[in-house]
């Protein structure tokens, strides 16, 4: 089969998931469930060009892509957001199934319009982004280059690299895309690590950029609540704005102490004032933040209404003299 054959075989395949996915239609919320619906929709669309191939799913369930058919490989994406645009798999490719020699991307977008596209993998990879090991970003609405075509590379040729010749390459792509004030901070060419390349001060962010990622490290990380002698209680909350947004907090404690707290207020609990300040922020970030951070940061799956409820009963197990449940989020989930 071609790859132009194969392509018109994912046209009717993302017009079957396109109908589900219909704003009339119960679309869908989760990633499983869209795969299962995406591999039934393929082996029908397979079936009924009488193709005659085989269609299945890789040798893991985590393994890279996650479908593959002859040759070709379906990675699956969705998200609930109203964006074209997601984290993408680990640039080293550790898990890929050798059998996939071509990768395309079937992404379903649920928030706002839903809809449902399929491209080719290399086309719609934009940004390589750190956390926890280098990632894809994967943006099925790019307008600009790939991310192969700014580092001067086919992505055929880039999968083959070892993985210190992909490093390189990321290093040199984020060196010419350095801003102002901005330096690369991880030089390193390890597998794995745990620190962004560009680092921004938090003192010199403005004010709402300061209370959006205070709201971000808060809802993820409830033990501030913690009695105000608890040893490093702000520690994971500093962490994850360091490897999640590149943003060095000198002082972890600044982020929810008096000087956090608009106001001329002085004494009493400023972490309640401060988690005050910000709870319609934080309300907001539990529904939007991806699944997988609070996987890793409560150790634990938890439906997004559902995550300001659960948030109170951890932050309450961590609180010694107070209650959060009596003071934050009231009237509300």
């Amino acid at each position: 089969m071609t790859p132009e054959q194969f392509e018109k075989l994912l046209d009717r395949v993302v017009a079957s998931l396109s109908k589900v996915a219909h704003p009339e239609k119960d679309g869908f919320s989760n990633p499983k469930d869209f795969e299962k619906t995406a591999l039934v929709a393929l082996e029908k669309a397979v079936k009924e060009s009488d193709a005659g191939i085989d269609v299945g799913e890789t040798f893991h369930h985590d393994a890279f892509p996650d479908l593959l058919a002859n040759g070709f490989g379906v990675e699956i994406k969705l998200t609930t957001k109203d964006s074209w645009r997601v984290a993408g798999n680990s640039i080293f490719e550790g898990m890929r199934d050798q059998k996939a020699e071509r990768i395309y991307v079937i992404f379903g977008k649920m928030g706002g319009r839903p809809e449902v596209r399929w491209a080719r993998y290399e086309d719609c990879i934009t940004h390589v982004r750190i956390s926890h090991a280098p990632r894809f970003v994967v943006d099925m609405d790019q307008k600009k280059s790939t991310l192969f075509e700014e580092i001067g590379i086919v992505y055929d040729d880039f999968k083959t690299m070892s993985q210190e010749e992909k490093m390189r390459c990321v290093r040199e792509y984020h060196r010419k895309n350095l801003g102002e004030g901005e330096r690369l901070w991880w030089f390193g060419e390890e597998r794995e690590h745990t620190l962004p390349i560009k680092t921004r001060l938090y003192r010199l962010l403005d004010k709402e950029e300061k209370r959006r990622y205070r709201a971000e490290a808060a809802i993820l990380n409830p033990q501030v609540c913690k009695s105000g002698r608890a040893k490093g209680k702000y520690d994971d909350a500093a962490r994850y704005l360091l490897m999640e947004h590149g943003v060095f907090c000198s002082q972890a404690r600044d982020l929810f102490s008096a000087g956090s707290v608009a106001g001329k207020e002085r004494g009493g609990n400023y972490l309640l004032r401060a988690l005050q300040d910000i709870q319609d922020l934080m309300r907001s970030t539990a529904r939007e933040l991806d699944a997988e951070l609070f996987l890793e940061y409560w150790n634990e799956e938890c439906p997004a209404d559902q995550r300001i409820k659960r948030w109170l009963q951890k932050a309450d197990g961590y609180a010694k003299d107070w209650r959060p449940s009596e003071h934050l989020f009231l009237g509300g989930k």
